[in-house]
This record gives structure tokens, C-alpha cells and sequence, in this order.
């Protein structure tokens, strides 16, 4: 894969169409091209059409100018894969196109005044397929007439920066709203080329309240920026994205292809993912609908090995089917790990969807709520995405690995890492209390006196996803297979939480085994209670 993701089209201020942007891709043998042209959407699915028939994956786009008010300074954002009406982006950058355009009318009007050869038709045939009119069709008409040899010359300073006579701004968007509309769509917001405009002091900021990730990459960025933006990544779990920033014979010599994104981000940007993740949501909701009728007949009972307590049902096995033939009929390719093991195949390796068709079968049983539907896909052991579906409250937990986490849409703030063990709410099992005594010789009493309360629910999946809502801080067991865990760890992850197994293995490996697992709202309560466990 080849993915350059910052690509402008004449749609804004390249010279080059659409169709131009991306054959010259194809050429340059880039597999994902991110078009995102200044503050509008459009042409975006005429682009995505074009794609499909030069077979070049083209990623919606959008780069938004923005600025913040405090300290006076441009910021761009990019915002890729939202919604292609994307409404909210439209609401704030439709009026600064027209402000845009208004201003870039002034400008030449200025220029005429001070007797350079100019007429706005001249202008409005360089911007012919422009939202609107930019300096660089003003200097390309310059050019033409002789005025200078390029667009980024003496005579572009000249009249456009400092005290030029074409030097007046337009008002920006504020940077906070950008990044708001972006996420409002249903986008992956992006700070772009932060180290032109000198924004890394945003960054903390801007990820407060959904900035995804950095751009890295860049012709602008030197080997300390890039040490300083994979700082950011570290700390804050952000997405790596690239590109030539390329305007064609109106930005620099950089070509397409020539500065890409790493390709362990692109599955994140790439809207195959978001297919799957849809996918993934229409089939747990058709299924837990079937379980809610399901509930209203005589459930049949049977026991897993002869263990009283290990139940399973007819519902377990038809609900398992009947996910993994509707996975199966769109990834044929794909192996499947799940709970029953009727498709319990590890044939590729790459791409692993990790299932639990029913979590909490006894709370199924016997309380007809409190269990979840849980289903994960994995590609090459790291985690794409999580879903966990309760199913008689209706509530869809989603975690999107370097997206962040959600709640029926909505999403999740990053855990308190302040919570210290002496307040913390445990979510434990008597079961899981025997084990560590019997297995272990570790006593779990002292937890009674250590920790503010305790509590139970009978979900793997539901528990963890209760860690990342905030409603309890830690949930221990001692024998979770991967599939009660697999998919609820990425959303506790996303939002800052930590777990460990006691014994970690690759996934070809787990799917076999039980593991004594431990998930916590922040790293600060698990070292409390991993140090207890082994000194006391």
C-alpha cells in the first residue's frame, strides 16, 4: 500500500482536475489518495467515482483553514472519511468560502487600482472549477503577463504579505469548532503539518475534545518534529497520517507519492474498516433481536463439560451461525475464534473476527438482561475495532482502535488517571476469589478493607465496558477465554484504561486457554492491586 493523504485538486487552489490528481496518482503507483481540498466537500463523490474506475482508493476529504483566537495563528485541520453531506463542516465553511472569494474580488481590484494589467475574467478562467478565486489564479494570470516567473516569488510577498497593497485576511474558523464539526460528521480529525504554523502547543488541547491524530510527514518537517510528534502519538494514542501536501505547478516540486503516511495508520483512515464496523453493528442488533424473542420461550439448558455452571443453549449456537455466515459471505477469506467453536479455524492469520455470541448465559437464563453480544475483528493480533452489545438496554458500546471509544454514538471522555485503589468500585467474583486461593495461594480478603465496594455482573464484556464508562474502576477474573475480553479491552484502552493477563500469548494461543485478567481505569489502581496481589 501507498497512501498520500494530503492532496489538493483545482476544486481549491491546485491546477489540476480531479480526474488529473488521480491518474497522476495511479502513475505514481499510490494505492489511497486523500483528497482534500480548502474548505469544501465538493467533488468529493465524483472523486470517489473516479477512483473506483483508475482504482485508486480515494479517502473523503477536507482541509480546513482555522484559526485560534487566542494566540492569533493560522491552524490548518484535516478531517478525512466523514459523512458526504457532512452538514456541520458545511455549516462553518460555506460562509468563509464566500468570505474568501469576496476578498480575493477586493485584492484584484487593488491590483488594478495600482496598475497591474488584470481583469477578473482573466482570474475567474485560472479558477474556472475553484469554489472560489485564490491568490494563486491572481499570480498565474501575473505569470502569464509577464510579471514574474512563479507563484511563490518576490512579487507574491510583495503584494500579499506584510504591508502589501493585497494584504488584508479573511476571518477563519475557530480551531476548536473545526475539529468539533469534523467529529459532529462522524470524521477523523487531523492536525495538519503542525510544525509550519507552529501548533504543537494545541495538541493537548485539541485532543480534549476529539483530535484523532498528527500529520507527520511532511516536506515542512525535519527529524525533530518527527521525534516530537511520535511523543504525541505515545502519549496520547494518536493516529500518523502524510503527504505531499501537493497543489500541482501551484505548490512545490513534491509530487504525488513522493511523502506518504505509514502504512500501519491507513486501516484507520480507509473506509473498508468503517465497512466492516457498520456491518458489524446491523448484524449484533438482528441478532440480539432474535435473542429477545428468544426469551420470551422455555430455554433449554445444557452443560459444558458437565459443569453446573457452564451453561449454553440452543441461542448460543444459532446466534453463532448466524453471525459468522453473514461475516463469511462478505470476508470469505477471514478466520473466526468463538466461544462455541464450531468456526473455531485459524486458516489466515491476518484478518481474525473473535466472537461471543452470548456474554453472561447464566444472566440470560435465569435474569433475562445483563448479557451482551460481543465481536471483535483483530488484523495481525492488533486490534481494529470492538463492539459489545447489550442487549436488552439497547446499548452499543464501540471501541475503534486510535478513534477512541463510543457509547450509542456518543463519544467516551478519557478515564480519571487520578482514581487511587481506596476508591475504586471492584467488580469481582466469588468464583474468581476461590481460584487465586486455590491456584495461586493469593488471598483476596485484604481487597474488602482496600477498596470502597464490590460488585458482580456476570458479564466479562459489560464489566470492562462499565470501566470505561466510569461506573466501576476494576474488573478481575481468574478464567476469561479471549473471547469475553477481546472486543471490551479496545474501548478500555482508547479511553486511557489498562489490563494484563497474567499469562500473555498470541492470539493462535489464547483462543485455547483461560487467563486470569485484570482491567483497570488507569495504570495507577492496577500496579496498587498487581503489587498486593504478589506481596501480600
Amino acid at each position: 500500500m501507498k497512501a498520500d493523504l494530503h492532496v489538493h485538486t483545482n476544486i481549491s487552489d491546485s491546477n489540476y482536475s480531479i480526474e488529473e490528481t488521480i491518474k497522476m496518482a495511479k502513475e505514481n503507483e499510490v494505492t489511497h489518495l486523500g483528497i482534500v481540498d480548502h474548505d469544501t466537500i465538493y467533488g468529493l463523490k465524483k472523486a470517489i467515482a473516479l477512483g473506483e474506475e483508475y482504482g485508486v482508493h480515494v479517502i473523503p476529504g477536507i482541509e480546513i483553514s482555522a484559526f485560534d483566537f487566542q494566540k492569533n495563528k493560522k491552524v490548518h485541520i484535516l478531517g478525512f472519511n466523514f459523512q458526504l453531506d457532512a452538514p456541520n463542516i458545511r455549516k462553518i465553511c460555506d460562509d468563509m468560502i464566500k468570505r474568501r472569494h469576496n476578498n480575493s474580488l477586493w485584492q484584484i481590484e487593488r491590483l488594478v487600482e495600482h496598475g497591474y494589467d488584470i481583469t477578473v475574467k482573466e482570474v475567474a478562467e485560472k479558477a474556472k472549477d475553484s469554489t472560489c478565486f485564490y491568490k494563486q489564479h491572481m499570480m498565474d494570470v501575473l505569470i502569464e503577463k509577464g510579471y514574474t516567473d512563479k507563484i511563490y516569488s518576490a512579487l507574491y510577498r510583495q503584494l500579499f504579505k506584510g504591508e502589501g497593497i493585497c494584504a488584508r485576511d479573511i476571518e477563519y474558523v475557530d480551531v476548536f469548532d473545526a475539529v468539533k464539526a469534523i467529529k459532529a460528521d462522524g470524521g477523523i480529525a487531523i492536525l495538519a503539518h503542525p510544525s509550519q504554523q507552529d501548533a504543537y502547543y494545541l495538541i493537548d488541547d485539541l485532543v480534549k475534545i476529539g483530535l484523532d491524530g498528527i500529520e507527520i510527514y511532511h516536506q515542512d518537517h525535519t527529524d525533530e518534529d518527527y521525534n516530537r510528534i511520535l511523543a504525541y502519538r505515545d502519549k496520547y494514542n494518536l493516529i500518523l497520517t502524510g503527504g505531499s501536501d501537493y497543489h500541482g505547478t501551484y505548490g512545490s516540486n513534491v509530487q504525488i507519492g513522493d511523502i506518504c503516511m505509514p502504512n500501519e495508520y491507513i486501516e484507520y483512515i480507509h473506509n473498508e474498516i468503517d465497512e466492516a464496523l457498520d456491518l458489524t453493528k446491523d448484524l449484533v442488533k438482528k441478532a440480539g433481536k432474535s435473542l429477545k424473542e428468544a426469551l420470551k420461550n422455555d430455554i433449554a439448558i445444557n452443560f459444558k463439560n458437565s459443569d453446573h455452571r457452564d451453561l449454553v443453549t440452543k441461542y448460543d449456537l444459532e446466534v453463532e451461525r448466524y453471525l459468522t455466515n453473514k461475516i463469511k459471505e462478505k470476508y470469505p477469506e477471514h478466520s473466526f475464534i468463538t466461544e462455541e467453536n464450531t468456526s473455531n479455524s485459524m486458516k489466515n492469520e491476518e484478518f481474525v473476527w473473535i466472537i461471543d455470541l452470548i456474554d453472561g448465559t447464566t444472566n440470560f437464563i435465569h435474569f433475562k438482561k445483563d448479557f451482551a453480544i460481543s465481536i471483535a475483528l483483530y488484523r495481525n493480533e492488533t486490534p481494529l475495532f470492538g463492539v459489545v452489545y447489550d442487549v436488552m438496554k439497547d446499548d452499543m458500546y464501540v471501541g475503534i482502535s486510535k478513534q477512541g471509544a463510543f457509547l450509542n454514538g456518543v463519544r467516551l471522555d478519557r478515564l480519571d488517571q487520578d482514581t487511587e485503589l481506596k476508591e475504586a468500585i471492584v467488580d469481582i467474583s466469588l468464583n474468581t476469589i476461590a481460584i487465586f486461593k486455590g491456584h495461586y495461594d493469593v488471598d483476596l480478603a485484604w481487597l474488602a478493607k482496600e477498596i470502597r465496594g464490590h460488585r458482580a455482573c456476570g458479564t466479562a464484556s459489560l464489566a470492562i465496558c462499565k470501566i470505561a464508562t466510569g461506573e466501576i474502576n476494576v474488573y478481575m477474573s481468574a478464567k476469561l477465554c479471549i473471547w469475553d475480553y477481546a472486543a471490551a479491552v479496545i474501548l478500555l484502552r482508547e479511553l486511557g484504561g489498562y489490563d494484563s493477563y497474567i499469562f500473555e500469548e498470541s492470539l493462535k494461543k489464547l483462543h485455547k486457554n483461560k487467563i486470569t485478567f485484570i482491567g483497570a481505569s488507569n495504570p495507577r489502581i492496577f500496579n496498587e492491586i498487581k503489587s498486593k496481589i504478589f506481596h501480600k
